[in-house]
């Protein structure tokens, strides 16, 4: 191959790789949406590597518990990995609901929609203290003891009915 040849075909190898390099860097190449994603799970992760937030179907259990169903959604964990909240959807109990956990691992709020009954539970040591929610038509806050008995109802029904029961001792 003479001199003049061998210029030739390196000015256009040159010429093709840093077409191919600017392509690889360039700003639209990097902003181009994919149109669609399909996995089980996606863990984003902090500056150490741990996951922080996790998106499943299913949800793995949190460390050291097992969920007593199969829920799909986003779990929040701390910075050792532990759950400590989420968005879940738990299809054979007809469940959605924002929780957030208490560092022993039960769910010490809850906003939720269990078979289109709305519920707002607050929790204390694993009990239940306070419940708000409507269930068949009727408003209702019931207030529990530290051992999860209630001790006092205040309830409206859908006709406007009010009811206030002590029903502790």
């Amino acid at each position: 191959m003479s001199n003049s040849l061998r210029r030739l075909v390196l000015m256009v190898v040159g010429s093709c790789a840093v077409s191919a390099l600017g392509a690889c860097t360039s700003g639209t190449a990097a902003t181009q949406p994919t149109e669609s994603l399909s996995v089980r799970e996606l863990n984003i992760v902090d500056e150490h590597g741990q996951a922080r937030l996790r998106m499943g179907a299913p949800l793995p259990d949190p460390k050291g518990l097992k969920r007593a169903a199969t829920a799909v959604g986003i779990q929040f964990m701390d910075p050792s990995g532990q759950e400590i909240g989420g968005l879940a959807m738990i299809d054979s109990l007809d469940f959605r609901g924002l929780c957030f956990d208490s560092k022993e691992g039960y769910e010490a709020i809850c906003m939720s929609l269990m078979k289109e009954q709305p519920n707002i539970t607050l929790r204390h040591d694993w009990k239940e203290r306070i419940i708000i929610g409507v269930e068949n038509g009727v408003a209702s806050v019931v207030l529990n003891d530290a051992q999860g008995n209630p001790h006092l109802r205040l309830e409206v029904d859908k006709d406007g009915k009010t009811r206030v029961e002590g029903v502790g001792k």
